[in-house]
């Protein structure tokens, strides 16, 4: 199990996209790094992430990443 915080969501509470993702840039101190995390935590082991916001994601976190990053910062 992976908490990732806010680190990588799967619910946007702005838009109510769902799936992994990116917190939106306009609420994002660092949007550089928040997408350089996404690095980090594709290396990870975990099967199952809890993010801050949104459904747990059984994918695993490069899955979760990838996805992430096709949806990119809005």
């Amino acid at each position: 199990m992976l908490f990732t915080g806010d680190a990588l969501v799967t619910r946007d509470d702005l838009t109510g996209h769902t799936g992994p993702s990116l917190v939106p840039r306009g609420v994002t101190y660092d949007s550089a790094a928040a997408l350089g995390s996404l690095d980090q935590l594709a290396k990870l082991p975990m099967a199952l992430l809890l993010p801050g916001h949104g459904d747990a994601f059984a994918g695993g976190p490069q899955a979760a990443a990838t996805q992430a990053r096709h949806t990119g910062q809005r």
